[in-house]
């Protein structure tokens, strides 16, 4: 009898322990809304109240869709959108979803689709991250983040910039 008490014992506090292991969020799940885009370099802007945005991290997993701006989008004109009208739509929108790591400070983005295919053919997207209470700030300089080019999969080129990104928990 003292076995078998035992052993339910163990098996109880083995369970109780997985259990534990496996609800412990990390602080960056969850999702956040986008409240501020602050560019710097050639093309610097400041949005303090952006379009809608959202990014969502799971366990293992993120999506990620924002309006880069601080103008609503256009929208098409007829129920067929003009070829102007989808490259306006392309590039007012910023969408991809795949799996992320943390380490330490450094938020690493490996996208699985992403509105760019150069994006999702292999690239990374890397950002200085930072949690305080219920804001999340996230910093890329344009050199981290990679795409492909043709056979390899490279830097971003173009004049030295940053992007920081200012979220709000919403859940």
């Amino acid at each position: 009898m003292f076995r078998i008490l035992k052993g339910l014992t163990l098996l109880v506090l083995c369970t109780i322990v997985v259990s534990a292991q496996s609800s412990t969020k990390k602080p960056i799940e969850g999702a956040w809304k986008v409240t501020e885009i602050v560019v710097t370099g050639e093309n610097e802007s400041n949005v303090p109240n952006p379009q809608p945005g959202l990014i969502i991290f799971t366990q293992k997993h993120y999506s990620a869709m924002w309006v880069p701006g601080n103008q609503p989008r256009t929208l098409f004109k007829g129920d067929v959108p003009t070829n102007e009208e989808k490259i306006a739509a392309y590039d007012s929108f910023v969408a991809n979803s795949g799996t992320y790591e943390v380490d330490g400070a450094t938020l690493t983005l490996h996208p699985m689709v992403a509105r760019s295919p150069n994006f999702m053919a292999g690239g990374v997207s890397k950002y200085q991250l930072r949690i305080e209470g219920t804001t999340l700030w996230l910093t890329q300089k344009n050199t981290d983040l990679s795409v492909r080019s043709g056979d390899r999969v490279a830097p971003s080129s173009g004049p030295v910039s940053e992007i920081r990104l200012k979220f709000s928990r919403v859940e």
